[in-house]
């Protein structure tokens, strides 16, 4: 007994031992399938993060980016962000799983189509654009690329598409386009008009009032149009008005409810109190519109005297104002002008030469104040005259950008100018002296300050050639 007994009580010792070894390998083998388990199920959680992470980015992106099987061959999707199942017209649920071509084309016979799928059946990326069709009807522009994926068996499983609504896009370019064939279109033309200006250069100041007066004459003949064109519709308007009143006077019989309700819908129709209202003012910008046209024609006849040698007494106050009101294109955009006529008596000369010496001391004056940081608001052209004792003094001032030291003693040298190619041929002051000082034997001066301005000064004899020599 006391032999078995020790072996008895060993046994289940044994057992016991054995048991808990195995449980405790169990517990480790557990412990450890449950670190494996949650390390599985932190990279699970981490890549289903990354993945809404993912569709968030490609979501929030303008970027078109879609998914699709290249094994079946309708070719189904197999992801879409929402950018691109918006601008189509859905939702990116109802495009999973349908095939690439629930995706309409605005031209189905576009012949690009079919190098499309040629490329991408040898395997090629595809970079185009096209004109797509939404799900309500409308179209865009969608400019896409189309690349493959392949496995490692080189065979093309996916092809993954990006891309944007490239529509605005392509209208800025349409606009960029034609900008520059308008660009090309006036630089062709401005060559044109340099070549012409140097065949003609000793018509630079006639060239000048012409163009100035086209521009002068155009914007009243425009409001004259406008004016007219807005009482014609007007007249339409009140002609059907009228056709009504008409047949109710026609009629004899008082009108009814209806018949004053058809009334007013139509007074209210072609907007009665605001035709009553505009229409005045259209016949008053109309005659407005035709004496200025009047008064530029006048202004350019008395401006364009006759040349000759024979000297008339003529109001050289007046040859100014009829001078600025031609040469206004000049300078209207670029400075105000003052005048500070004098009390002078009529000077003995050639008025229309003298015209064209007070045009081109005008012009001179406006395109200082364009090379000047002035403005319209800023730049002063000042054009005084004022009687001496035997002379008359005619002044043109301006605050333009001056001239230098080393070009003032130049500026009445022919053919000499300071300005760029087209702006002038350096013949307006040579012809300006030699009109003053040699056909009317009077004095050209002028002062001038870089950053403050010049003054140019004419000063003529009041008794002419005549007087001068006696």
């Amino acid at each position: 007994m006391a032999l078995i007994f020790p072996d008895s009580l060993e046994t289940p010792s044994g057992v016991l031992a054995a048991t808990q070894a195995t449980l405790l390998g169990t517990c480790r083998e557990l412990s450890a399938a449950r670190a494996q388990l949650a390390t599985e199920f932190a990279e699970k959680e981490r890549l289903q993060r990354e993945l809404r992470l993912r569709d968030a980015a490609l979501d929030a992106g303008s970027s078109h980016f879609m998914l699709v099987s290249a094994c079946d061959p309708v070719h189904p999707i197999v992801y879409v962000n929402r950018t691109l199942a918006r601008d189509h017209g859905f939702e990116p649920e109802e495009l999973l799983g349908q095939s690439i071509s629930i995706f309409k084309v605005k031209d189905p016979h576009d012949e690009r189509l079919i190098d499309i799928r040629d490329r991408l059946r040898r395997g090629e990326t595809v970079r185009d654009d096209l004109e797509l069709q939404r799900r309500d009807g409308t179209s865009f522009y969608a400019g896409f690329n189309i690349t493959p994926l392949r496995n490692r068996l080189a065979q093309i499983t996916h092809f993954v598409v990006v891309g944007a609504d490239i529509t605005t896009r392509r209208a800025a370019e349409r606009k960029r386009e034609q900008l520059q064939e308008q660009l090309y279109s006036e630089m062709r033309e401005r060559e044109r008009i340099l070549m012409e200006l140097r065949v003609a250069q000793k018509l630079e100041s006639v060239g000048r009032l012409a163009a100035g007066l086209a521009h002068e004459i155009n914007t009243p003949i425009q409001y004259v149009g406008d004016s007219v064109s807005f009482l014609r519709s007007s007249f339409a308007d009140l002609a059907r008005l009228f056709g009504v009143y008409q047949g109710l006077v026609e009629s004899g019989v008082p009108a009814s409810a209806e018949q004053l309700a058809e009334i007013r819908r139509i007074e209210h129709e072609i907007d009665f109190e605001f035709l009553q209202a505009e229409m005045p003012k259209a016949f008053e910008r109309t005659l407005e519109g035709t004496k200025r046209v009047t008064e530029i024609v006048r202004a350019m006849k008395e401006f364009a005297h006759p040349d000759g040698s024979e000297q008339t007494p003529a109001d050289l106050n007046h040859a100014l104002e009829m001078t600025l009101t031609v040469a206004r294109n000049e300078y209207k955009y670029d400075a105000t002008v003052t005048t500070q006529f004098g009390e002078i008596p009529p000077v003995i000369c050639n008025v229309g030469e003298l015209n064209q010496v007070f045009l081109n001391l005008i012009v001179n004056a406006a395109h200082a104040i364009q090379d000047s940081v002035h403005d319209a608001t800023s730049g002063r052209i000042t054009v005084s005259t004022r009687a001496l004792a035997k002379t008359v003094e005619v002044v043109v001032a301006d605050n333009g950008c001056g001239i230098s030291a080393e070009n003032i003693e130049k500026i009445f040298d022919p053919f000499f100018t300071t300005k760029a190619v087209g702006r002038g041929t350096g013949q307006g002051l040579p012809i300006a002296r030699s009109i003053v000082v040699d056909k009317h034997v009077g004095d050209l001066r002028v002062e001038s300050e870089v950053g403050v301005g010049t003054r140019f000064i004419v000063e003529l004899p009041i008794n002419g050639r005549a007087g001068k020599a006696a």
